[in-house]
């Protein structure tokens, strides 16, 4: 015969916890999508405007990556 015990508080713990791992999860495959947009629309305006120069320095360049993001509005 097997015994257990079942543990509501302990259960419904858990229960939150697996909630707020999956929120992060998706908070951050959210976050790198937007990301990866707010990018590549700086890729393209850089490229319109023939700067290629500023483009390869913000590849390399968090900071100047940051100023041209909001240089260009998108943010």
């Amino acid at each position: 015969m097997i015994l257990t015990t079942y543990d509501k508080d302990l259960y419904e713990k858990t229960l939150k916890e697996d909630a707020k791992e999956e929120g992060r999860e998706e908070g951050l495959t959210k976050g790198r999508a937007e990301t990866r947009a707010e990018l590549n629309q700086l890729t393209i305006c850089l490229l319109n405007a023939k700067r290629y120069n500023d483009l390869e320095h913000a590849a390399k360049d968090i900071e100047y990556q940051k100023k041209l993001l909001k240089e260009f509005g998108i943010e």
